[in-house]
């Protein structure tokens, strides 16, 4: 018999181990869930369709999520086709990958109602920038290149103001800290800016003569270290908005009634005068179902508050406003310092210091032992005023004093008043500054009890027949000695196959602060949305959901679940669950099954040509 040379055979052997492992890490690759690192252009106009690409790692085609905008993934890897609807009330949505191993993070996709382009290279140098020739623009752009610079050459007439701003850190989470300019043709600066809105730059501009202005971008990074250079990046995605035209900032008044939503007057730069618009409710025309709201807070706004929006298709800029379900008055003037405005509980005024050094004052009849908040917002609220508050006694006594509380510098008081009558509140501005633009939005109203039940993760695999642990955490606000109790967390409408057995967190102890849910699946394969419902009936009835970690300074009300496919040896998930047990278990919850939900659950198959999504 004839062998092989022993070369022959090792050097077969290698060639299979080689396959093999070739084998299993394509299997692997293909059974990830995807990645989603950044996406461009990071943002489209109101009806249009844009060409977004991807960046990650992920098996193409995939599926996605994304609420508010219809998405067809392209047979080309990488590419959507994202189309935006018209009247779409936000100025954000969220794109997720996903498959039936799990999803990637949710990244924002802002939407504006300008014309849009991209940015071209070579653009460093002015006599290289790139020639715009709309009065209106929102220029998507990367600077990608070592030491990137990122020009843009428009022409102003004398007089004409030029507004330029850049969503990039603040709105995008791009690692970078942007400078922005304007410059003559041969680089003498005319103006600029550094951190307008968070580390982003926003520049109001006035010719002073006709001619070709140049605005140029370039960054730094947003994280601080050694290197004192331009940085750049694959990442370091940015949108410019140019115009001549309106540009929007705020809404004011700065709060409006939930139940009966007014038209508002707008605050920003080129706007005509007279020009008001309406108030709907954010996210309308497409993202009913899934609304940004609030991220978590200190318990300065009641908790059937509500984000609000104002936008015009024709102008750049949008703004939104806190919907509450009290009084609300528009601007006050404070004809006569000797008679300050009373304010009854609850209510919500938009206040200016118009003048440099102004202080305003209000009345407010109190009750003894009465609990109150008092908040007054403007840094959170991107506009200027550092506020201080201070709140005195019908005695002339300084009762409570503030002069910005948390990294977003606003002021809250959480006061338990000593005396009956008459309290004064004083608001001013840190460093006694004052203008047209030192709006703040206050707001009182009596104090309770409440919490919130924030979840550490937004998105949630389970294997079935492998319990999935899901920790969360419960922030509970005391008023005196009125405390929230018990709270049962209970899953709503689980699709068919999943359970999660109720948790108690306790009013003391480990559970107070911190519970683990516990997952468990008998299949069929999901890819969706899930809540998660908290009840307390101490001291009063209330129900609160979970959310997910704050993106944005906003969050949502909703979970991503991926149930994984079934393993061929698992029993037949069709057979119906078990009934959910009545106990619960203070803050864990040992794998149990539940009563099926009402919500069919939902079978995820590759794409073999572009399909939409919305």
């Amino acid at each position: 018999m004839h062998f092989p040379p022993a070369k022959l055979i090792r050097g077969a052997c290698v060639h299979v181990v080689w396959l093999l492992i070739s084998i299993l890490l394509a299997t692997h690759a293909q059974a990830a869930p995807p990645t989603l690192s950044h996406i461009f252009p990071a943002g489209g106009q109101r009806g249009c369709q844009t060409m977004v690409t991807c960046s990650g790692e992920f098996t193409w085609p995939v599926q996605v999520w994304a609420p508010g905008v219809k998405v067809c993934v392209t047979e080309e890897e990488g590419k959507l086709q994202v189309d935006i609807p018209q009247d779409l009330a936000t100025d954000r949505v969220w794109i997720r990958l996903y498959n039936e191993e799990g999803a990637s993070a949710a990244l924002p996709f802002l939407i504006g109602s300008l014309h849009e382009l991209s940015e071209e290279e070579p653009n460093n140098w002015p006599r290289e920038a790139q020639p715009l020739s709309q009065e209106a623009v929102t220029v998507n752009g990367i600077l990608k290149e070592k030491e990137d610079v990122d020009g843009f050459a428009m022409e102003l007439k004398a007089g004409q103001t030029l507004v330029a701003h850049v969503a990039a850190n603040s709105r995008l989470g791009s690692p970078m800290d942007a400078v922005l300019q304007v410059v003559t043709p041969g680089g003498a600066v005319l103006a600029e800016n550094h951190d307008a809105v968070g580390l982003d730059p926003r520049i109001v501009y006035t010719a002073e003569a006709a001619g070709t202005h140049i605005v140029r971008l370039f960054a730094f990074s947003s994280t601080p270290n050694t290197k004192i250079a331009f940085q750049n990046g694959e990442d370091y995605i940015y949108r410019l908005t140019l115009t001549t035209g309106p540009f929007i900032t705020h809404a004011v008044p700065l709060a409006a009634p939930s139940t009966d939503m007014n038209s508002v007057n707008l605050l920003g730069w080129n706007i005509p005068s007279r020009v008001n618009l309406p108030v709907v409710p954010l996210g309308k025309g497409g993202l009913e179902s899934y609304p940004e709201i609030e991220g978590a807070s200190d318990f300065r706004h009641a908790h059937d508050s509500r984000l609000g929006f104002a936008f015009a298709p024709e102008f750049a800029g949008s703004a939104r406003t806190l919907l509450v379900p009290h009084r609300v008055t528009r601007e006050i003037t404070q004809a006569d310092p000797h008679e300050p405005p009373v304010i009854e509980l609850p209510s919500s005024i938009t206040g200016r210091l118009r003048l440099p050094g102004r202080s305003d004052v209000f009345r407010l009849p109190l009750r003894k032992k009465q609990a109150v908040v008092i908040a007054v917002e403007a840094p959170s609220l991107d506009l200027p005023m550092v506020p201080v508050v201070r709140l005195i006694d019908p005695t002339g006594g300084v009762a409570a004093e503030v002069l910005e509380s948390g990294p977003a510098r606003d002021a809250v008081i959480f006061h338990r008043t000593k005396h009956e009558g008459e309290y004064r509140l004083t608001i001013t501005d840190r460093y006694r500054h004052g203008g047209e633009r030192y709006f703040y939005r206050l707001t009182i109203r009596e104090d309770v009890p409440d919490y919130e039940l924030v979840a550490e993760n937004d998105t949630l695999v389970v294997e079935p027949g492998k319990p999935a642990e899901f920790p969360m955490k419960i922030k509970r606000h005391a008023v005196g000695k009125q405390s929230i109790g018990p709270i049962t967390l209970k899953l709503v409408d689980p699709p068919h196959g999943l359970s999660m057995p109720q948790v108690v967190s306790e009013a003391e102890g480990d559970t107070a602060k911190k519970v683990n849910l516990k997952f468990s699946a008998k299949g069929p394969a999901f890819s969706g949305l899930i809540h998660i419902r908290g009840t307390a009936e101490q001291p009063s009835p209330m129900e609160r959901h979970v959310r997910a970690p704050e993106k944005f300074g906003a969050s949502t009300d909703a979970i991503w679940l991926t149930v994984t496919e079934p393993d061929s040896a698992e029993p037949d998930s069709a057979e119906p669950d078990s009934a959910e047990p009545d106990s619960a278990e203070p803050g864990s919850a040992e794998p149990g099954s539940a009563a099926a939900g009402d919500a069919a659950a939902e079978k995820t198959e590759p794409a073999e040509k572009p399909e939409s999504s919305s």
